[in-house]
């Protein structure tokens, strides 16, 4: 039998048949050593093993992310909040540099934006004009939902972002019942309090599915390849391979065409301060 992976708690796999049969399963001995499995995984299973089925094959994925561990994920939703966490835009940068490393298409959500509508609307206007679908939201007005709610593409779609965004709230929106547990921010620390601790996949509409994931404060980028760098900023595409030099790192070579455009005001001077600390965190860590 085949199906999709939608959960996974400590090594026990919840399947969705194609038969649209839920059966609870373990991986393979055999299995286990030549691959993990992950939520979000098309898989072949024995159903009739006693009380627990048998996972025998894990189909090849199209994309794969490891924090969370999740694959074939057909849209990420990046979400952040304005204030109450404040907003932290390196690690927003990060965030879709982790997407577009993974050819997952992100949407930008800029959450709490009762709070602050101005800013919000500056930041999305921000990351409109640098290539991404961005909106800026509230569960407590209610307002941008609809908006966001158009945005969703796909079979698989997945939201992340920091722990307190208010990613849990606006799942719950979507599915019409408190079905994820939200978390309260910290007074003391300004950060929010994880509350997701397992990866699942929860049924949306037919054939569509809506995952939580565990809220982070910090990202590891040191995989990303510094090479690579300038084509995960969307933005910087257009004027890829535009340089006096092939071998051009955008940082002080002479007649870089990105620079150009940053002095012309076609790319943000932010977004390419943001990669420039990238670039530097890369340049030093271990791998480089």
């Amino acid at each position: 039998m085949e199906g999709t992976v939608l959960k996974d708690q400590n090594g026990y796999f919840t399947i969705l048949g194609n038969n649209q049969v839920l059966t609870r399963c373990r991986s393979r001995g055999a299995l286990k050593k030549k691959t993990d499995v992950l939520v979000g995984d098309h898989v072949e299973y024995e159903a009739n093993k006693g009380f627990e089925g048998v996972i025998t094959k894990v189909y090849k994925r199209k994309n794969q992310l490891y924090r969370p561990p999740v694959s074939n994920v057909d849209e990420l939703v990046l979400v952040s909040s304005i204030c109450t966490p404040d907003l932290n835009r390196g690690l927003l940068d990060k965030m879709i540099l982790l997407a577009e490393n993974a050819n997952m298409p992100p949407v930008i959500c800029i959450n709490k934006c009762d709070l602050d509508e101005v800013s919000a609307k500056r930041v999305c206007e921000e990351y409109e004009k640098a290539g991404y679908p961005c909106v800026y939201t509230s569960t407590y007005t209610q307002d941008g939902l609809d908006d966001l709610k158009k945005l969703l593409r796909g079979r698989i779609i997945v939201f992340s972002g920091p722990s307190g965004v208010g990613k849990s709230s606006i799942l719950n929106y979507f599915l019409g019942r408190s079905y994820f547990t939200s978390g309260a921010v910290s007074a003391y620390t300004g950060k929010g309090r994880a509350t997701t601790r397992h990866a699942e996949l929860v049924p949306f509409k037919t054939g569509v599915f809506l995952m939580d994931t565990p809220g982070y404060t910090l990202l590891d980028i040191d995989l990303l390849d510094i090479d690579e760098l300038g084509f995960l900023f969307k933005d910087f595409r257009p004027y890829l391979g535009k340089c006096y030099f092939n071998n051009c790192r955008h940082i002080s070579e002479p007649k870089c065409a990105i620079r150009k455009a940053i002095e012309d005001g076609v790319v943000q001077k932010r977004r390419y301060e943001s990669y420039l600390q990238i670039f530097q965190k890369l340049k030093y860590s271990k791998k480089y």
